[in-house]
C-alpha cells in the first residue's frame, strides 16, 4: 500500500505541478500582452508628443523666416529709395556723361 500511496502522491505532484505550470503560463501571456498593449500607448504617446514638438519648431522657425524676410525687404526698400533719391539728385549729371561719352565715343571712330 505504501508503494501505491506513493505513486498517487507522485501523480498528484505531477498534476499540481502541471497546474502551476499552466497557470504560470497564462499569467506570462497576459502580462506579456499587458506589456504589448503598454508599449502601443507609450509609443502612440511619444509620437503624438514629438508631432507636437515639431509643429512648434515648425511655428518658430516659420515666425523667424518671416521676420527675417521683414526685415530683407526692409533693406531691400532702403537701397531702392537711394537708388531713387541718388536718380533724381544725379538724374541730368548721369545722362550728360553717358550722352558725352557715347556721343564722344562715335566721333572718335569716325575720325
Amino acid at each position: 500500500m505504501e508503494y501505491v500511496d506513493l505513486v498517487n502522491k507522485i501523480v498528484a505532484a505531477e498534476h499540481s505541478a502541471q497546474e502551476i505550470a499552466r497557470e504560470v503560463k497564462e499569467k506570462q501571456d497576459s502580462l506579456d500582452a499587458d506589456l504589448k498593449l503598454e508599449v502601443g500607448k507609450l509609443r502612440e504617446d511619444y509620437f503624438a508628443r514629438a508631432k507636437h514638438r515639431i509643429d512648434e519648431v515648425e511655428k518658430t522657425e516659420a515666425a523667424a523666416a518671416e521676420e527675417d524676410m521683414a526685415r530683407w525687404d526692409k533693406k531691400r526698400d532702403q537701397a531702392l529709395a537711394e537708388v531713387e533719391r541718388a536718380y533724381a539728385e544725379h538724374k541730368d549729371q548721369w545722362v550728360e556723361l553717358l550722352f558725352s561719352r557715347i556721343v564722344g565715343e562715335t566721333e572718335r571712330a569716325e575720325v
